[in-house]
């Protein structure tokens, strides 16, 4: 026993002693500088960082780069250097990926640069928040495989939904095409995705790291010596026999290539549930307005110039989508379309204390409105329109407060039902922590006061026998607001389908459109209900329970462009990702029948179990960490 530990020992030191009088046999190690090993090592966090940008649009080869993009990073969480040193190193990684990623963010105004890079800054905080947490658990003595997916997790939940969220650029988004891999996630959410990508990133970066051979090319960089158990390593025979080391990297293997069989088993299996019968018939409208022509439209002083044009715009749109031979049963209009405002009282506010201007331009609106719907209602060959439009909406006490808002009108234009936007965009309709720290308003297109109120309501809306949800905008990227509409609440019971109204004429033509419409693909997953998305400037599209984005026909005839998908659901093929850029910048409507899934999802009903048990973990460590280091101190461990 005791030879064992000795040969142990030795089996695992780094720096032998040099002896007095050398032999040839010996080598004696040179120190590396600190600034070489923290160059080596941050130029491999900003590699993976470069493969990470590489997943996602514009490029888009998340599927076969997803899973080894950030094993080079890994590097830092067995480095010796000083933790700052590291951190840094990480944030540099973290700033190769989101600065690029995010690049599509200038595109929307001159303001936004800023904005842009302070959003990569904070995203990119992320990547050493990561790796500090990783080098935690390896104290531990928890395989790289456990610890690395635990932490990942865990803080990508959390960027989900801190300061209302930015849930873009996961890594299981890296795998939107691939999915018999993501059919998962109405288990655990996008966020099981992101364990299984993160487990095999850990697996990959420990098979390279154990070798003899390249384990001595790592040793140039002076990574740490392998004081915890943090991997399973793989030894030449001789030396396992004699030191017998617990574990051995093929277990590893074993329980990775499970986890990743499973995985794929379990989406062939869904992805084998297809047979979604036709439900409602709807019509996308697609246009391709321009922001700066939209927000004109709103200006009183230019209702006779851009409203105008916005407004001919949609009714064409309409006028195609609505008087073809195929009668749809609901008209979908991108977000805050509708070029003119809606008013709203409350019924609580005394009318008498308007004044009389106000009054008469609360009075004039409401009327004015109720004459355009009818006029729309009569465009659209009595079909229900599903419109996006700002409102304003006086309280009790006489505050005004904005909303973005969708409005049911009847094939007799009169109003049915209203639903509010629930989740804000940040910079975009508020401003976070604006009290306390009021430059950030220059990181914004507007000027002065503005920003919006936040719904509280989860409506239902009825389309025929179907009732339908509403995201409004980013909402189809945030894991959260989805699940609500598939579970009973006190709106009401589980919808049938999904509806994303969504302006991104922000972001003309820029990787965006794509990138938008790949998160969204999740939210029908985990929901287990059909999406149908209507977007200013693309890219519009239905998809199905299984997470497809089905391939419509191009019709023929004249401009706007027509598209249609045959109710024939089981034969619709699917549109690859490659060929989503021809469908945006382009005035047209999609008539389709929505895809009916009856499935349940275990994720709609549970939620986040998985990243909760992740920050269970996390605090679990480090409070039993601090007890021990109180205990040590006091002699008692």
């Amino acid at each position: 026993m005791a030879t064992g530990t000795h040969c142990m020992e030795t089996a695992i030191t780094t720096q032998p002693k040099q002896a007095q009088t050398p032999t040839p046999s010996v080598a004696v190690k040179k120190q590396t500088p600190v600034l070489r090993t923290f160059l080596f090592c941050s130029a491999a966090a900003m590699l993976s960082g470069v493969l990470l940008f590489l997943c996602f649009f514009p490029v888009a080869w998340g599927s076969y780069l997803g899973w080894f993009a950030l094993a080079p990073m890994l590097v830092l969480v067995r480095v010796r250097l000083r933790p700052a040193l590291i951190l840094l190193g990480a944030l540099l990684g973290g700033l190769a990926f989101f600065i690029p990623a995010l690049s599509w963010m200038r595109v929307a105004d001159r303001s936004m640069i800023l904005g842009w890079m302070m959003l990569s800054t904070y995203c990119a905080l992320y990547i050493p928040a990561a790796i500090f947490c990783v080098r935690g658990l390896e104290r531990w003595k928890l395989p790289l495989i456990v610890s690395l997916p635990v932490a990942w997790t865990a803080l990508e939940f959390f960027r989900s939904f801190f300061l209302t969220g930015f849930p873009w650029y996961f890594l299981a988004h890296t795998q939107h095409e691939v999915l018999s891999m993501i059919q998962i996630t109405d288990i655990g959410g996008v966020f099981l995705v992101s364990f299984v990508v993160a487990v095999v990133n850990a697996f990959l970066f420990d098979c390279v790291y154990q070798f003899p051979e390249i384990r001595r090319w790592f040793d140039q960089a002076e990574l740490e010596p392998y004081r915890y158990y943090s991997s399973l390593e793989i030894l030449n025979r001789s030396t396992m026999a004699d030191c017998h080391f617990r574990r051995n990297l093929i277990l590893e293997a074993v329980a990775v290539a499970l986890l990743v069989i499973g995985t794929y088993a379990y989406g062939l299996k869904r992805l084998g549930e297809d047979r979604f019968p036709p439900g409602p018939v709807v019509c996308l409208l697609q246009s391709n307005l321009d922001q700066r022509m939209r927000e004109n439209a709103a200006e009183p002083k230019d209702a006779k110039g851009a409203a105008q044009t916005v407004r001919e715009h949609y009714h064409e749109l309409v006028r195609v989508g609505s008087w073809h031979q195929q009668k749809p049963d609901l008209l979908i209009w991108p977000e805050t379309s509708y070029p003119i405002p809606w008013f709203e009282i409350s019924p609580q506010f005394p009318v008498e204390k308007l004044t009389e201007p106000e009054f008469v331009v609360w009075r004039d609106n409401r009327i004015y409105v109720q004459e355009e719907l009818k006029l729309i209602a009569r465009g659209a060959n009595n079909v229900p329109n599903l419109l996006g439009m700002n409102s304003y909406f006086l309280t009790a006490d006489g505050k005004s407060q904005r909303h973005n808002k969708a409005v049911l009108v009847g094939g007799d234009g009169k109003v049915i039902a209203k639903h509010d936007k629930i989740h804000r965009l940040p910079f975009g309709e508020y401003i976070p922590l604006k009290s306390w720290l009021p430059f950030l308003a220059m990181l914004t297109p507007y000027e002065g006061d503005f920003g919006i109120q936040a719904g509280e309501k989860f409506t239902r809306f009825d389309a025929g026998p179907y009732r339908f949800g509403v995201l409004i905008c980013f909402e189809d990227t945030d894991p959260f607001l989805a699940r609500r509409f598939v579970q009973n609440g006190d709106d009401g019971g589980p919808v049938d389908f999904l509806v994303n109204m969504s302006n991104d004429g922000w972001f003309d033509g820029s990787s965006e459109h794509e990138e938008h419409l790949a998160v969204s693909r999740f939210r029908a997953i985990e929901c287990r209900r059909a999406m149908v998305r209507a977007v200013n400037m693309g890219v519009s599209a239905v998809i199905d329970g299984n997470g497809r984005v089905l391939k419509p026909r191009e019709l023929p005839g004249p401009t706007p462009t027509m598209w249609a998908i045959t109710q024939d659901m089981t034969g619709v093929p699917t549109l690859p990702a490659s060929a989503w850029h021809q469908f945006k910048q382009k005035a047209g409507v999609i008539l389709a029948a929505v895809p009916l899934d009856r499935r349940s999802s275990f994720y709609a009903f549970t939620g986040d179990w998985l990243p909760i048990g992740c920050w269970l973990a996390l605090l679990g460590c480090a409070s039993w960490g601090f007890v021990r280091r109180k205990l040590a101190l006091r002699g008692l461990a």
